[in-house]
């Protein structure tokens, strides 16, 4: 399930998304305003909202081909993802996950001849395809990413020709889990090669005992997943874990699993546990390349 989980976060990020069907198109603007979209384009900002409007309806639809001609052929996102490996693995997703609806907001759209960037925040749910064997029933997933992307005019078209992740976070959740407000806190954006703490947050009922684990993975193809190392969440509902992101200036995500445990006592006074929710929560942190061009003594010299 896990490894399900680590496809589906790679790829989210990528999709402008709506809820609904994709017969009734809108996309929610800064203003607060949902538009539809025109007939006519008779300027670069509407038919960049009309590359948005396609990419909603095809990912709604679960329409590869389609989605994959409003990207450039030299596509490659921020993760060093190729276009070939990003739409595998959005294959995988789509399988996994039957039911995924998207919705997007568009925050800004700047155009320069024959470039443009549109600054979106993205939304994801969904449903297992399966359901878990230790609970027997399907998981929700929800995410939310805050994504920039970059376009060229190609042919008098626009293509999508990479993207940046500013904030991504996603969760899956299995019975009790469902209802339980649950927190993964690390920074957005670290220099590689430096510590940095996470933080889970799990406001759960006083009677539940929780098993978790913090680990973190470097954004790679194939994913490598992340040691687990569980322990009880101490009466506080919170964990920490201090990590040093790498040194290879690969963004990564933090990881956190739980298990949700309460315990029955029978007729015959044997205690038994139970499994009552399980959670699985990943943070992007993005890692800023070090520059071993910019010596310290040459700044010195400019002041």
């Amino acid at each position: 399930m896990k490894k399900i989980f680590l496809i589906l976060v790679m790829i989210l990020v990528v999709c402008p998304k709506s809820y609904g069907s994709s017969d009734n198109i809108a996309i929610l603007t800064k203003n607060g305003f949902f538009e539809k979209p025109q007939i006519s384009y008779s300027n670069p900002s509407e038919e960049l909202k009309r590359v948005l409007c396609a990419h909603l309806k095809y990912s709604n639809d679960y329409n590869l081909e389609k989605l994959k001609s409003l990207y450039a052929p030299n596509y490659t996102n921020a993760d060093g993802l190729s276009r070939d490996v990003f739409f595998d693995l959005i294959k995988k997703t789509w399988e996994s996950y039957p039911d995924i609806k998207y919705r997007m907001e568009i925050k800004n759209l700047e155009i320069n001849d024959t470039l443009a960037v549109a600054q979106l925040m993205e939304e994801a749910v969904a449903t297992t395809n399966s359901k878990s064997q230790l609970i027997a029933e399907k998981g929700d997933l929800k995410s939310v990413s805050s994504s920039v992307y970059y376009f060229e005019k190609v042919n008098n078209e626009w293509k999508i020709t990479s993207d940046h992740i500013i904030f991504e976070q996603t969760a899956l959740t299995y019975g009790s889990a469902k209802d339980t407000p649950i927190e993964l806190i690390s920074p957005n954006q670290i220099a590689a090669n430096t510590p940095y703490t996470a933080t889970l947050k799990i406001n759960a009922p006083k009677d539940t005992l929780i098993i978790a684990s913090i680990g973190k993975e470097n954004i790679t193809y194939p994913q490598a997943p992340a040691d687990e190392v569980f322990r009880k969440l101490p009466d506080s509902g919170v964990l920490e874990r201090v990590f040093k992101s790498n040194k290879d200036n690969i963004n990564e995500y933090t990881v956190a699993s739980f298990g949700m445990t309460k315990a029955e006592v029978n007729k015959t006074r044997e205690v038994k546990i139970f499994i009552t929710g399980l959670g699985f929560v990943m943070t992007r942190v993005n890692v800023v390349p070090t520059n071993n061009f910019i010596k310290a003594e040459t700044i010195e010299k400019i002041k």
